[in-house]
């Protein structure tokens, strides 16, 4: 029986990984909880039934002798991490962001490579099947040549924007930093390395002196193709929308609900806009009715099943990581050139919120 031993005991540990590890328990036994804080880590061990909890990294290594380490601590923090892990030969997983920092994943890559582990790092939205499809669909040439896409992210204020002491409100160019990993690695699956970069911010809400931007607009150019983002952090909804296109075709997926839609607009007339919105509502109504079955029947697997699933099998066989070290430095690579322009003088547009003692629209 392997061993899997977790650093971090919050939400993402104990909501998304440990559950998924958990699923895993014919081929892999969770044996340890670490973190700082000795007595959260002592919650989650019982709460989930790990046999052990540890405050101290280097101890847990020594006593337990895990064959996978699975790091769910802020990002500041996964270098050093890391590298201790990979020093006592362990396979380990990261937690977007893979770090801070260029020189930090530089370091990752250099124990990496001394290493009998291997570094995979958790870019997850790659592994909704939604995803996974439309990669295989473009690969076939369903929709043609493919020349671009569109990612739209709303964030609730409520989750970052409107908590003073949320670390992301402290991040380069704001709560963007906490956004931005996923959005340049999804961008990066379609139009492959990024080459160029613009990036804005608007101030909407002054309500919040403490969050520098509300709303984000970034352009990732590739070699030959696009992806343009746009993300806002002002409204009450949560969403997480792509679209994709080609000469022949287009598609969309939800990232919440998991559907993936070919949307057919070719004949413009009142009939094609009306047959295309049938196909469309009719290929939502059936993605949404099959992923609840599955759900229900617990055939279901979500994106850190499937993540952690494929880190556990291509480490014990040998195989390249799904997401490899090199992967996660160029996002994080992405990513610090994002918050870089958003910290320039240039990056800000005109800021125009609603005056704290107004119902409409004012310059503060």
């Amino acid at each position: 029986m392997y061993k899997a031993a977790i650093i971090g005991a919050g939400f993402i540990s104990a909501r998304k990984h440990l559950p998924a590890w958990l699923r895993l328990r014919r081929k892999v036994s969770v044996v340890a909880v670490c973190d700082l804080n000795r007595a959260q880590a002592e919650a989650v061990s019982r709460e989930f039934g790990i046999p052990a909890a540890y405050n101290d990294v280097q101890q847990m290594l020594d006593t337990e002798r895990p064959d996978f380490v699975d790091i769910c601590t802020p990002p500041g923090t996964h270098a050093d991490l890391a590298v201790t892990a990979l020093k006592a030969d362990r396979h380990v997983l990261i937690e977007k962001p893979m770090a801070m920092n260029v020189e930090e994943c530089e370091r990752i890559i250099r124990a990496e490579r001394e290493s009998k582990g291997q570094v995979t790092v958790a870019h997850t939205e790659l592994f909704h099947q939604s995803v996974i499809e439309a990669r295989r669909r473009i690969k076939r040439g369903d929709i043609g040549d493919f020349t671009g896409m569109r990612i739209f992210y709303s964030t609730p204020v409520t989750l970052m924007t409107a908590d003073p002491d949320h670390f992301a409100n402290r991040l380069p160019g704001g709560t963007i930093g906490e956004t931005s990993p996923h959005v340049a690695y999804l961008s990066e699956a379609f139009i492959g390395p990024v080459r160029g970069i613009w990036a804005r911010g608007q101030k909407i809400l002054p309500e919040y002196p403490w969050s520098p931007f509300e709303d984000y607009r970034l352009e990732l150019m590739g070699d030959y193709t696009a992806s343009s983002v746009a993300l806002t952090y002002t409204s009450k909804h949560s969403a997480f929308l792509l679209a994709l296109w080609g000469t022949e075709g287009i598609l969309k997926i939800d990232m919440q609900s998991k559907v993936l839609v070919n949307y057919d607009r070719v004949n413009q007339s009142p009939w094609g806009i009306g047959l295309s919105a049938f196909k469309e509502a009719t290929q939502i109504a059936t993605g949404a009715f099959t992923n609840g079955v599955s759900y229900l029947a617990g055939r279901f697997r979500n994106i850190h099943d499937r993540l952690i699933g494929e880190f556990f099998e291509r480490s014990v066989n040998g195989l390249p990581p799904a997401v490899t070290s090199a992967d996660g430095r160029e996002t994080v690579r992405v990513m610090n050139l994002i918050g870089k322009q958003l910290q320039s003088k240039h990056a800000a547009a005109i800021s125009i919120g609603r005056s704290a003692n107004s119902k409409g629209w004012a310059t503060p």
